[in-house]
């Protein structure tokens, strides 16, 4: 019950500051996805239904406040959870180095199924200019998951012991 009132509540304030709070003043790109880290987090560290259930309202969060077709951001977000679970399981994710890579592959492969859906349906969604905002958004979030997802690991693994 810890996980997830501790992953809803830190997925939740992400995104009402993200999207409410600050999204007139900050461009888009400098904004954490913290509803994706949420749900990240949940599928790396918490095992079982628990990583479940704490993986539904961050993809609930990221389906309302993201612009897209209906259910694909709730849809896409389950298959990140179920992708990180996955990475969780086959590998010690306990350095930097190793959370960094993860966190930064999962982004890129999320944007570039997004940029892929976008040129299926038509749409010309990429530039360079979108391409860098994309780079900076993939960087900024990752480098907030590692002490981030360290710290909540540390914690989360005293209190087992």
């Amino acid at each position: 019950m810890r996980h997830f009132l501790v992953l809803f509540a830190m997925s939740y304030l992400g995104a009402s500051l993200c999207v409410w709070w600050l999204s007139g003043f900050v461009p888009w790109f400098l904004l954490p996805d913290f509803p994706f880290l949420a749900i990240v987090f949940s599928g790396l560290f918490v095992s079982g239904i628990g990583g479940f259930l704490c993986a539904l309202p961050p993809a609930l969060f990221r389906e309302i406040t993201a612009s897209g077709p209906s259910w694909s951001m709730f849809l896409g977000s389950m298959a990140l959870y179920f992708g990180s679970r996955e990475i969780g399981r086959r590998f010690l994710l306990r350095n930097e180095a190793s959370l960094l890579s993860v966190v930064v592959s999962l982004l890129a492969i999320e944007s570039f199924s997004v940029v892929l859906l976008l040129s299926l349906a038509g749409a010309h969604p990429f530039s360079i200019l979108w391409g860098a905002q994309e780079a900076v958004r993939i960087a900024w979030t990752s480098l907030i998951a590692v002490p981030l997802f360290l710290d909540l690991s540390m914690r989360w693994r005293r209190v087992k012991e």
